[in-house]
């Protein structure tokens, strides 16, 4: 294993055990990668958003839940369309307005980031399954010497 761990030293149980902090590591790091993945999917969707904003005065129904809509009236305060204004989140609770240019640069920033946090992670994915699979040898080898001497 990569921390250095001789598994042949450890006995059936002890490996059992292993093998189950390793599977339950395994399951908290892919809900990890699944949710990284889902916010990058949202960052997404609001840069591509960010392109289809109409130049012109338009209505749009803004989400205030999954299932509740509110009719909105979208009005660009400049002619310019790469001068109006959004409102972007930019953590829990804090927000900054910036213009159309600014906020898709700002979520292009954002993408690139929660992608490179997904590879990494994926990365320990890879490594956590070598060492169950790993494990797994082990104990079988150690089931075949128990079979073996009796």
């Amino acid at each position: 294993m990569a921390d250095g761990l001789d598994l042949s030293t450890l006995s059936l149980e002890q490996l059992s055990q292993l093998k189950q902090q390793e599977e339950q590591k395994l399951s908290q790091i892919q809900g990890h990668y699944t949710s990284l993945k889902a916010t990058q999917a949202r960052f997404i969707n609001s840069q591509s958003t960010l392109t289809s904003l109409p130049p012109k005065k338009a209505t749009a129904m803004i989400p205030l839940t999954q299932s509740l809509y509110v009719s909105a009236v979208v009005n660009p305060q400049s002619k310019k369309p790469h001068d109006q204004t959004v409102l972007v989140e930019l953590g829990t609770g804090f927000y900054a307005n910036k213009t159309i240019r600014d906020a898709h640069q700002f979520m292009q920033r954002k993408i690139e980031l929660t992608a490179k946090n997904a590879d990494s992670l994926f990365q320990v994915v890879g490594a956590t399954r070598r060492n169950i699979d790993a494990i797994i040898m082990t104990m079988q080898g150690k089931m075949n010497e128990r079979a073996a001497e009796a």
